[in-house]
């Protein structure tokens, strides 16, 4: 029996580090990111329909659901590329909040580019689909790769790291929306070039290894214009986070605890002091 829809859980992101090298030419900027997927997910099913054309659906009002949105843009580029003349379904179920730094419109884009190619039978490897991904968004060669990275160009180029340790997050999202074009024109890159660019190990064998190397040249710039965020910062500090760091552009917080336990506790007592305020709590796992 042929299948016709998929269903995929399509996972955040954070950035447990990320520099900013220069500007390029072409009006991008070099990066160096450390990328890990977490254990918050968006829903994708993906459906094949008789007739022609792509149809996005979703439970949020403020997703797109025409060629601003990166999945309905994966999937037009995937179809292309084989010429196929199939209509496609994505159902998009949203827990990821949008524009918050967490990837979520990267992810879906994966997922659909991998339910796709599982449905439409293509046998297409990781490389290959990478490649198409690479075309539509920089974060989504990391998702189809599903492994943890560190990113180099614009964040594509990937070479896959190891982190042994167990890592639970207490992230906080404060419910308002950081432009990411907006950040990286608000950088100083002057000031950046002062940071020593350490470097990266292939292997993490303790926590202590990754609260060390935490760190993200956007932050600066991101918090002068928002310094709730360098509340969230300190308020996850003071709750036993052994990190605590803004992924991406922002705006959403992350708190570094070696045991579920602690996450929890702080997720909890955070969400009492706070829960008036429009900030918006996960826990998470680092996958």
């Amino acid at each position: 029996m042929s299948l016709t829809s998929i269903e995929l859980l399509s996972p955040a992101k954070v950035n447990l580090r990320l520099e900013v090298l220069k500007k390029r030419e072409d009006g991008y900027h070099e990066i160096r990111t450390l990328l890990q997927r977490i254990s918050l997910y968006d829903k994708v099913r993906i459906s094949l329909k008789g007739e022609g054309g792509i149809s996005v659906i979703t439970d949020s009002p403020c997703l797109p659901v025409d060629e601003g949105n990166l999945a309905y843009r994966a999937a037009s580029s995937l179809l292309e590329e084989v010429k196929a003349r199939v209509g496609v379904e994505l159902h998009i179920q949203k827990a990821i909040p949008i524009s918050s730094g967490l990837g979520g419109g990267s992810s879906n884009a994966a997922s659909t580019l991998m339910g796709l190619n599982r449905i439409l039978k293509l046998n297409f490897s990781k490389g290959r689909l990478m490649g198409i991904g690479a075309r539509i968004g920089a974060d989504i060669p990391f998702f189809i790769l599903e492994r943890t990275a560190i990113g180099t160009s614009i964040g594509e180029k990937l070479e896959p790291v190891e982190i042994r340790p167990s890592i639970w997050l207490v992230l906080v999202n404060p419910d308002w929306e950081v432009s990411t074009r907006w950040a990286y024109e608000g950088l100083n890159l002057r000031l950046t070039k002062r940071h020593i660019h350490i470097k990266l190990p292939a292997f993490f064998d303790d926590i202590s290894q990754v609260v060390r190397i935490l760190h993200n040249d956007l932050e600066s710039a991101t918090i002068a214009a928002y310094p709730e965020i360098d509340e969230i910062k300190g308020e996850l500090l003071s709750q036993g986070a052994l990190g605590s760091l803004m992924t991406g552009s922002g705006p959403t917080v992350f708190g570094v605890f070696p045991h579920k336990r602690g996450a929890e506790s702080a997720y909890r007592r955070m969400h009492a002091k706070y829960g008036e305020r429009r900030w918006v709590f996960y826990l998470a796992k680092c996958i």
